[in-house]
């Protein structure tokens, strides 16, 4: 293990992510978080401040204050604040975007969003103690089931204001961030009701998602959970290693092994496809079989097969030598520009950038990813 890798990441996370969020993704002036900074970190004006991306940045300054830097609390704490004018008082749940100023803009509610809600919930919960997250997670939470759920196990991808669901097609992907969240809100409280709702995720996982044949996780679904006509086909390697690190997560907080053979399957299948061998790095899509569809490369993959390299060697199980100083390597050749105090987001399968403005919803695949490489492998 090259320890010198897991130490640098840990202080881009501390000492560059951390000072993103808290005095630049911040917005001073009317409160809340930014959607985009541009590469001299200003923000650029997009005309709306999206939930999910309130909730994101709130969990890097709670993560944060857990790992003992807390100079983000203040900046968390007004956050907060302006995330509470997100609420739907008249009809539940929370709304999908507000004006930079916070005032309401698009009502319509969406699952991945509200997935982001409880997940920024716990953290500001246990680094905090913010008033009342633990109460409005669960609110939140059973506004989903009696408002979301859908036929087959699982819920709709989101709803308009007045929760009338949309049904044209299903994702994994806001079921899988719905886990990592009630994942967060168990280990916050202890309580076993979030530990409940994740396993019925896990039974949803095994019997939808997850196609044991191929080894490949499923992206888009008809309502009624088949593979969807146009895009079924389609796999992604960055998501099959976020469901790696999540079943792990889910194992040691519940002690079930029910879901092994899957986090094995998705893990192999990823590690044998989801790599360029030509240029390196991951490609954004694969089919069923392993042969590329999209090869450009996003940032968010890297850091997700790090978690899942972190979670295999605490759980035990074999990776390949210095995998994960490799990877980490990689996301500092590839991505990340510590001198600018940046990254790079995406870029083609050769490497050059195609974006260079800095996403507000990224800090938190960074900042998590270095968190779990620093708690799992030595750092020097």
């Amino acid at each position: 293990m090259d320890q010198s890798s897991v130490a640098a990441y840990r202080q881009f996370a501390l000492g560059t992510l951390l000072p993103l969020c808290r005095d630049r993704f911040a917005d001073q002036v009317h409160g809340g978080f930014h959607e985009q900074l541009d590469p001299q970190h200003q923000p650029i004006a997009t005309g709306r401040k999206r939930l999910m991306v309130q909730c994101r940045q709130l969990y890097v300054l709670s993560h944060a204050a857990l790992l003992g830097e807390r100079s983000g609390q203040a900046v968390a704490e007004r956050g907060y604040a302006f995330l509470r004018g997100y609420q739907d008082h008249a009809n539940g749940g929370w709304f999908f975007a507000a004006s930079p100023e916070g005032v309401p803009l698009d009502r319509s509610k969406d699952l991945y969003g509200h997935a982001f809600l409880l997940f920024a919930l716990a953290y500001l919960h246990r680094a905090f103690g913010a008033p009342d997250a633990i109460a409005l997670a669960a609110e939140t939470l059973a506004v989903l089931n009696d408002k979301l759920s859908a036929p087959g196990g699982g819920f709709w991808d989101g709803a308009d204001a007045d929760w009338a669901p949309q049904t044209a097609l299903r994702r994994q992907n806001p079921h899988m961030h719905l886990l990592e969240a009630l994942l967060a809100l168990h280990e916050a409280t202890g309580e076993a009701r979030w530990l409940d709702a994740a396993g019925r995720l896990i039974d949803l996982f095994l019997a939808r998602f997850y196609d044991p044949a191929s080894a490949t996780l499923g992206e888009y679904f008809t309502p009624d959970w088949q593979p969807d006509p146009e895009k079924g086909h389609i796999v992604e390697a960055g998501h099959h290693y976020e469901w790696v690190w999540l079943l792990h997560r889910y194992r040691v907080q519940s002690g079930s092994a029910r879901a092994d053979a899957a986090a094995d399957g998705l893990f192999a299948m990823a590690e044998r496809h989801g790599s360029d061998p030509e240029f390196g790095g991951l490609h954004d899509q694969m089919d069923r079989n392993g042969a590329p569809v999209l090869t450009t490369r996003r940032i968010w993959p890297v850091t997700e097969a790090i978690k899942a390299q972190a979670a295999r060697i605490e759980a035990g199980l074999p990776v390949r030598p210095n995998q994960p100083g490799q990877l980490i390597g990689r996301l500092f050749h590839d991505f990340l520009r510590p001198a600018q105090n940046g990254w790079v987001e995406t870029m083609t399968r050769d490497g050059t950038p195609m974006q260079t403005n800095l996403p507000g919803s990224t800090p938190y695949h960074l900042f998590l990813a270095a968190a779990e490489a620093a708690r799992v492998l030595p750092a020097g």
